[in-house]
């Protein structure tokens, strides 16, 4: 999307051009439109698909005659056709508001300007050179509606959520990388992404049916430029560096650890002097048990091979990578290897033109990972006690059973003694063959298969019972998991322009089959050799092998029939219409219930080109609608185990006498599809000459049948809950999005971007009015209640009121006025889901220099910090608690007394924290030598730059970090035992040739 200036002078001459010239080597130069040149921009012959792409100063150089048509063209411009002269200048323009720029869609491309749904598009630019494992990492705070939780265990993949929940049941989005349909894109190296469609809305995901419900993200990887020379195009990108945990916790030392314990002592009514104790009494032990378990620094590295290429008929790219993470876990110092990640990719795509209407393509990717496992002892090392020593003098772990059972927590050896691995594989491989039968009508069938090899190792070695003297034997279990997915999808796809119509008609059929098998075995005194060659089970005895899901494992199908209507009448008014038919052979559905219809339509209205838009100083404005339904068949049923057989009880004659079977549990065996219904509007407009877009939209987003297990009323022998269709919950709000650019003189352009979203989420139903309890809770108190008019996971417990003067416990509201503190207070008290999502940044060039810094932030969220309820009777406490904590001489209303009775452990509102943060996401500084520099070395571009990702985060949670990574919904908002996330500082380098 391109557009050029010709002087008058040049445009005349070639009228006089005769045919019979010959081919010759025509050049020139390409600048945008406030002259700067333009590397990289392809340029094509159109009478034929020979071509050559511009250098890094702009220049290109093509075989043609003069007066042949020339095609410019180069991602974010407008397309242009001129007519080929020497020595010619092309000017381009940005495709702001160009019609013909596009964005990738579910099977296919649409347009950027009919788009009718909510779809950010995240270039490659906003993916490149930052030290993540995982690309979803790196556009944390660039997409307003998207929330992404990162993790600091490395090789995690980061939690993320579309417009809030989607489901209860499966919280996974669908990623569609080059045709290929995954939950899961760890095996994906950043380097090699491309774009990625980030299909925010029901109307535009609605194409993928029933695995759409939590979101959908099209990514397409990197391919050669068609129209380019026969030359390849290499590049070299490295990444080094180094991490270190952020926002350590101080915890109570030894002298405050002795206070406490008196004063909880006094509390339980123990005055007796003889029971206390005294600094003295440790000998001066005082461990700093984060300090014993987490390295001072990590290292991490990631390198990067690619290389294009194109010709006449072909394009392709290959590209090949490497990606270490050192954990935070100081391990080594027994059996433990810690908790490292390594990671080989590669990957090739190739597509060749058979014939002018005949193609086909390939893609292939190969993933080998292998990750040790640590224990993760985040949670000891915060209530361990500093006066138990690491070790003893005699080498022995230390301990101090006088002190109970806290007394034997000694992280150290929780740690050492325990030797985790996983590694596997991952191949990908899919091809297409596409023809056009005729104009305008193009069929295409797509086949993939994705297998997967994975093999997980626990290895617990031979060990003493820290205070028990019990000698526990060596134990060792492997898990063997495959799994494979074949997908078949045919397509056809019909365009067609009738003056000032415009029309796209597809239709489609896909097949996939999923199949996965588990085998299992474990072993008893292995012997530990040292290394990784210890976890084979045949080293020990005795051997049990077992396969958890069966000898066959688990096998579904899905078929589906999709299709869709784009229209466009003079590039004004837009209508884009879907429907999806989905059927599961899964064993979740039976007979109807396989099948289900999920149909979305959306309008727009480009009012910026009515005619009374003109000379308004507006460059775009469109208004668009959409609404849409989304299906989630990955929800639980309850259908095994569900009788049990009696002992002592029978039935039949004398003669043939059988056990008795009796239904243990409730289950409800028309379980339907959970659904997803949205409606969206939207507002997208650019002024200013293009230098300000901005975005802006409202969502509802309703889960209806939502699938969970609520509570019933006591019934005999029939269980206490049941899943079943339970309810629905809603999540609305709205998105804005804004982005300035400019350049303000040769050598100094900038860009500014910021985003906001509000989530509110809400059930809105219950099945009977019921509720369902859930997450971890201590002595029967779950931290967690679903019921109607709460958000999804609110904390549910007691209100606290203050601390009485007198004895120093927290003391609870009494809600219902019966003079009693009992279940009929608790109340809710805070929800995991952020009301407020932002993120904003800026970037700007100066001459060969480069900056740009990320922010991003929640707010209106709360965090249930379990790490700190968590207590059974003399743990450690944190640096916090001990400065604030009550005390006859300290009257504190907020901090109770040093305690650990069952009253205060119960869940409370003084276990929910805000947890709002504000956080420096990225910090980048480069510079790029000068072309002139490079010329001799045939090289293209240098770049060497600098980064510093999470330096800083601002928080009053009393944790590592706010941010927890990837929760279940069951789970989500509470810190319980998380890896922490950690500041990475790293130099890169970036080398095309």
């Amino acid at each position: 999307m391109r557009n050029f200036i010709f002087s008058s002078l040049a445009l005349l001459s070639l009228l006089f051009l005769p045919s019979w010239v010959s081919a010759q080597n025509i050049s020139g130069k390409v600048v945008d439109e406030n002259g700067m040149s333009m590397p990289g921009v392809g340029v094509t012959l159109v009478s034929s698909t020979t071509g050559s792409i511009t250098d890094m100063d702009g220049n290109f150089s093509i075989a043609a005659k003069p007066g042949d048509q020339l095609q410019f063209s180069f991602v974010g411009y407008q397309t242009i056709s001129v007519s080929a002269l020497a020595g010619m200048s092309v000017s381009m323009k940005p495709s702001t508001t160009d019609l013909s720029e596009v964005v990738v869609i579910g099977y296919g491309t649409q347009r950027k300007a009919d788009v009718t749904g909510s779809i950010a598009v995240v270039s490659e630019k906003e993916l490149r050179d930052r030290p993540n494992a995982n690309a979803i990492s790196s556009i944390q705070g660039k997409v307003a509606g998207v929330v992404i939780n990162n993790s600091g265990k490395p090789g995690d993949a980061p939690g993320i959520s579309i417009r809030g929940l989607g489901s209860i049941a499966g919280t996974d989005v669908l990623y569609v990388v080059d045709g290929v349909l995954t939950n899961n894109i760890t095996y994906l190296n950043p380097s090699d992404v491309e774009s990625m469609s980030v299909l925010k809305d029901a109307s535009s995901a609605a194409i993928y049916g029933l695995r759409a419900a939590n979101g959908v993200i099209v990514i397409t990887t990197k391919l050669g430029r068609k129209g380019g020379e026969e030359k390849i195009k290499f590049s070299y990108d490295t990444n080094v560096g180094f991490s270190k945990p952020t926002n350590v916790l101080d915890l109570a030392g030894s002298e405050d650890y002795v206070r406490l314990y008196n004063q909880k002592l006094i509390f339980e009514g123990n005055t007796n002097p003889a029971d206390q104790i005294a600094l003295a009494d440790f000998n001066g032990v005082d461990t700093d048990w984060y300090d014993e378990i987490l390295k001072k620094s990590s290292f991490t590295q990631s390198h990067n091979v690619g290389m294009t290429g194109a010709s006449e008929k072909t394009r392709y790219s290959v590209g090949l990578g490497y990606f270490t993470q050192e954990g935070i876990l100081d391990a080594n110092k027994g059996v433990s290897s810690g908790d490292d990640y390594k990671r080989v990719t590669a990957r090739f795509n190739g597509i060749y033109d058979v014939t002018s209407k005949f193609r086909v393509g390939v893609n292939m990717a190969y993933y080998k990972f292998d990750s040790n496992d640590a224990a993760s002892p985040f949670y000891q090392a915060r209530v361990a006690l500093p006066v138990v020593p690491v070790l003893n003098a005699d080498g022995s772990y230390g301990t101090q059973s006088t002190l109970g059972t806290a007394g034997n927590i000694n992280p150290r050896y929780t740690l050492d003694i325990f030797r985790g691995k996983t590694k596997g594989t991952r191949t990908l491989m899919s091809g297409f063959a596409e023809y056009d039968i005729i104009k305008g009508l193009t069929y295409k069938m797509n086949y993939s298969r994705d297998y997967t090899s994975v093999d997980n190792y626990q290895y617990t070695a031979e060990n003493t019972g820290l205070g028990t003297g019990i000698v526990n034997p060596s134990k060792l279990t492997n898990r063997h998991d495959t799994f494979e997915s074949i997908l078949w999808e045919n397509t056809l796809n019909w365009t067609k322009e009738i003056g000032k119509n415009r029309i796209t008609v597809l239709a489609g059929y896909s097949r996939q089959q999923d199949r996965s098998l588990a085998l299992r075995g474990s072993a008893q005194d292995v012997p530990f050799n040292g290394d990784d060659s210890t976890l084979y089970l045949n080293l020990g005895t005795p051997v049990t092998i077992e396969f958890p899901d069966g000898e066959e494992g688990n096998k579904s199908r899905l078929q589906s029939y999709f299709g869709r209507f784009q229209y466009a009448f003079d590039d004004k008014y837009l209508l884009n219409a879907t429907v999806r038919r989905d059927g599961s052979s899964a064993y979740n559905f039976s007979g109807d219930q396989r099948s289900a219809t999920f149909p979305s339509v959306g309008l727009g209205w480009v009012v910026s080109k009515e005619s009374f838009m003109n000379n308004s100083g507006v460059d775009f404005l469109k208004l668009k609608a959409s609404w849409g339904k989304l299906g989630n068949a990955t929800v639980p049923r309850q259908f095994d185990e569900v009788a049990s057989s009696q002992p002592g009880a029978f039935f039949g004659t004398p003669s043939t006498l059988a056990n008795a079977v009796s239904v243990t549990q409730l289950v409800d065996p028309t379980i339907n599809w959970e659904i997803v219904e949205e409606t969206d509007f939207g507002v997208e407009a650019r002024i200013l000459k293009n230098r300000l877009s901005l975005e802006a939209g409202y969502y509802n987003r309703e889960t209806k049948d939502a699938v969970f297990d609520i509570t019933i009323p006591p019934l005999s022998g029939l269980g206490t809950r049941v899943f079943t269709n339970a309810g629905s919950f809603v999540n609305k709000g709205f998105e804005f999005t804004a982005n300035w650019s400019d350049k303000t003189s040769e050598k100094f352009s900038y860009a500014i971007y910021g985003n906001v979203t509000t989530i509110d989420n809400e059930i809105t139903e219950v099945l009977g009015g019921s509720f369902f309890n859930t997450g971890p809770g201590l002595f029967g108190n779950p931290i967690k209640r679903w019921e109607q008019g709460q958000d999804v996971g609110s904390y549910y417990g007691f209100e606290v009121e203050g601390v009485n003067q007198t004895t120093g416990a927290l003391e609870f509201k009494d809600l219902d006025g019966n003079g009693a503190i009992d279940d009929q207070d608790k109340t809710f008290l805070g929800s995991p889901i952020p009301e407020l999502v932002y993120g904003f940044g800026f970037s700007m060039n100066y001459s060969n220099i480069d900056l740009s810094v990320d922010f991003q932030g929640v707010a209106g969220n709360e965090i249930y910090n379990f790490n700190r309820n968590a207590r059974f009777g003399n743990e450690n406490w944190d640096q916090d608690f001990a400065d604030n904590s009550w005390t006859p001489t300290n009257s504190s209303n907020t901090y109770p007394v040093a305690n650990s009775d069952q009253t205060s452990s119960r869940p409370s509102s003084f276990y929910v924290e805000k947890g709002d943060y504000f956080r420096v996401r990225n910090i980048q500084i480069g510079y790029t030598l000068p072309s002139s520099l490079l010329s001799k070395a045939k090289l293209d571009r240098v770049r060497f730059y600098i980064s510093a990702q999470n330096p800083f985060t601002s928080f009053n949670y009393n944790g590592f970090s706010p941010e927890l990574g990837k929760q279940s919904i069951s789970d989500s908002g509470i810190d319980n035992n998380v890896y922490p996330l950690s500041g990475i500082y790293s130099f890169g380098i970036n080398l095309n040739f």
